[in-house]
């Protein structure tokens, strides 16, 4: 379980249909939620909410477009592979970027110049 806080926003990807042996994701529900994010104006709020629907819809972009889904799946591999999230194996080279592990939830910190700000 992640531990949420008024500021979160998230995206849920809620599986409703398939089988472990199909090669797709089978059906799936995609949604967007936000918290009560009390010390932002409502611009900044529906810039982060944008952000999340963005980020939701992705899938149905990927499934319209098998080149850029490619290309996407391509990128998230060698991101996997550089955090060492597809193996038991983190490297000194990456693991700073692994900023914490709670269950099934790993946060990292890609550097960027926001910091996941902004």
């Amino acid at each position: 379980m992640i531990d949420m806080t008024e500021n979160d926003f998230g995206v849920i990807v809620r599986p409703t249909a398939g089988t472990e042996d199909d090669e797709s994701y089978g059906t799936m529900e995609v949604s967007v939620f936000s918290n009560l994010m009390p010390d932002v104006s409502d611009d900044t709020h529906a810039r982060y909410m944008f952000l999340a629907y963005k980020m939701a819809s992705l899938l149905q972009f990927c499934n319209e477009n098998p080149e850029f889904d490619q290309m996407l799946e391509d990128y998230t591999h060698s991101l996997i592979e550089e955090e060492g999230l597809g193996t038991s194996d983190t490297s000194e080279d990456t693991s700073h970027r692994v900023t914490s592990r709670e269950g099934n939830v790993i946060t990292l910190n890609f550097g960027t110049k926001c910091g996941g700000n902004g």
